[in-house]
């Protein structure tokens, strides 16, 4: 296969301004990864923060339902003692109905 001069200098002059545009076109892309790789590092940052107040907010809630137990066991005994003490009103009332009618 032979080339004639016009297919060599068109081949040479395409050679030519490819390797005088690829390092421009490198420096792009190589702007590009940074800005990429700083964008990656502030949402790096962002998520350890927002994983910590994450955790802060488990400890919270660990606590919390801690705290609503205890509450739960105060309420039941509070009932209980409310049932004790409507029983013995319940005694005391009967009681004084008696010695109302026993005064008649």
């Amino acid at each position: 296969m032979k080339f004639k001069n016009n297919q060599i200098y068109s081949i040479f002059s395409i050679f030519l301004v490819i390797s005088l545009l690829a390092p421009w076109g490198c420096r792009g892309w190589k702007s590009e990864s940074e800005k990429l790789k700083e964008e990656i590092t502030d949402i790096s940052a962002e998520n350890k923060k927002l994983k910590k107040e994450l955790d802060n907010l488990k400890t919270e809630n660990s606590n919390m339902h801690g705290r609503l137990a205890q509450l739960n066991l105060q309420m039941a005994e509070f009932q209980n003692e409310m049932q004790s003490l409507k029983k013995e009103l319940d005694s005391f009332k009967a009681q004084v109905k008696r010695v109302a009618q026993k005064n008649k």
